[in-house]
């Protein structure tokens, strides 16, 4: 299914002038209306981008996997990226809708645009466009107080990790994603950048897409000194018992596969730093079992 529903888009084509800019916005916790921007978020990580730039009270609408801050659940949803309740959109009465541009096809976005939209498309590949993308949504927002705030607060703690961290041992790193089929990481992805900074390797950072599937002899022939799987609780559990039988990867041998939480490290917002640590934590764990001499 297309991002707009196709019985919807036609009568939305219609509307006059399409979708007209307003002066106000809904609160997020119900409250009187707020001068400024409406603001329509369609990714996760972008909501969490604008509540921390000052710009919640701001946000009208959100997707359906919008689920931090907690105030984000109390904004009215409107549907999946891929499947948008267009109808419940545009009575929203948006002046601005953000997308993330690795979530949204060239597709999907000219058919916002063709409902007179507002579109913003935005990106974070690196680290340092977190802080960059916090200072963007406070200009947006009005906010810039807050946003400028927290990005530097975002930056001091980025630059605090990197120096920590320098000269580490180097660790190969596998990070895996899911293991049926076992989809990992290449060196585009943010989470490989995040393993360089914590003194580790991407053992697939050679290939071209951002999460690529591979096979467990592959991995098993790039021998890793560590594995990550991005997954958490009895799912986490479940994919590292299953690395157990093959003892001849070294990070099976020394007992370093570990677990990190997929929600900080999968979205590009200030809480990615929390991910960080837990990255680095798992790799000097792995360094000190290779001191210790740990098999």
């Amino acid at each position: 299914m297309g991002i707009l529903r196709p019985r919807l888009f036609l009568a939305a084509l219609l509307i006059a002038g399409g979708v007209p800019a307003v002066c106000g916005a809904a609160s997020s916790d119900g409250g009187a209306a707020t001068a400024g921007p409406r603001i329509v978020s369609l990714s996760p990580h972008i909501t969490e981008l604008l509540f921390a730039a000052g710009a919640g009270r701001f946000v009208v609408g959100v997707d359906d996997a919008s689920d931090y801050p907690p105030a984000a659940a109390r904004v009215p949803r409107i549907g999946e990226v891929g499947a948008l309740d267009v109808e419940r959109l545009l009575t929203l009465r948006p002046t601005r809708v953000i997308v993330w541009g690795g979530g949204t096809t060239a597709r999907q976005r000219a058919q916002l645009e063709r409902l007179n939209l507002n579109v913003l498309v935005t990106e974070q590949r690196r680290l340092e466009d977190v802080g960059t993308a916090l200072r963007e949504f406070g200009r947006l927002a009005g906010s810039s107080a807050v946003a400028d705030a927290a990005a530097q607060a975002y930056d001091a703690r980025l630059a605090d990790l990197r120096a920590r961290y320098a000269g580490r041992s180097p660790l190969r790193v596998f990070y895996q994603v899911w293991d049926r089929p076992l989809y990992t990481l290449s060196g585009n992805h943010p989470v490989s950048e995040i393993i360089t900074l914590c003194g580790g390797r991407n053992v697939f950072s050679d290939l071209g897409p951002l999460a690529p599937e591979v096979d467990r002899e592959t991995v098993i022939t790039r021998d890793p000194d560590v594995i990550l799987i991005g997954a958490d609780g009895a799912e986490g559990a479940r994919q590292s018992a299953d690395w157990r039988a093959y003892r001849s990867v070294r990070a099976v041998a020394r007992g370093a596969v570990y677990t990190v939480d997929p929600a900080l490290l999968g979205r590009m917002t200030p809480r990615v730093l929390d991910g960080v640590l837990e990255v680095c934590d798992r790799l000097e764990r792995a360094r000190d079992a290779i001191g210790n001499g740990t098999h």
